[in-house]
């Protein structure tokens, strides 16, 4: 109980958290977990970088002859990658969520319901990477177009 009390108060004044709080599918232990494994956000040159540093990026086998399939790298960490699976399945349920929005029109476009998840936590840490670098509030409409804005 302490502790969590301690990293509240730690999140609340660390202003490349800002943004981050105002997003309501993150929880205090989630938005901890994105700040430690991230870390210093500056070094990205651009989202896509951060997403392949945390192991959501699309890895294809194959060689001249055989052609494989694609899967997630799954190089990054993976305690980043299971927090944002539960940030994104809480995202789901949560009424009135831009992520939920953007995931329920990925599945009512054909997309398979695991990899409309993926793409949601993708989604997680495009967004937390550019709040945490441009220290801006957090806009759901940034995050998918049918979302509505604050």
């Amino acid at each position: 109980m302490q502790l969590e009390k301690e990293l509240e108060q730690l999140i609340t004044i660390d202003p490349g958290t800002k943004g981050l709080q105002q997003m309501p599918e993150l929880g205090p232990t989630t938005i901890a977990v994105l700040q430690a494994e991230l870390g210093e956000v500056d070094r990205f040159a651009c989202t896509d970088q951060a997403i392949a540093y945390a192991g959501m990026d699309i890895k294809i086998k194959e060689s001249g002859q055989w052609k494989g399939q694609a899967k997630l790298s799954k190089q990054g960490s993976g305690l980043l990658r299971q927090m944002l699976s539960l940030a994104a399945l809480r995202s789901i349920h949560l009424e009135g969520s831009a992520f939920g929005a953007y995931y329920r029109h990925l599945v009512k476009r054909g997309l398979a319901k695991m990899s409309a998840l993926m793409a949601v936590m993708r989604k997680m840490v495009s967004v937390a990477t550019s709040l945490m670098q441009t220290g801006e509030d957090y806009d759901p409409s940034k995050v998918w177009v049918g979302a509505k804005g604050p």
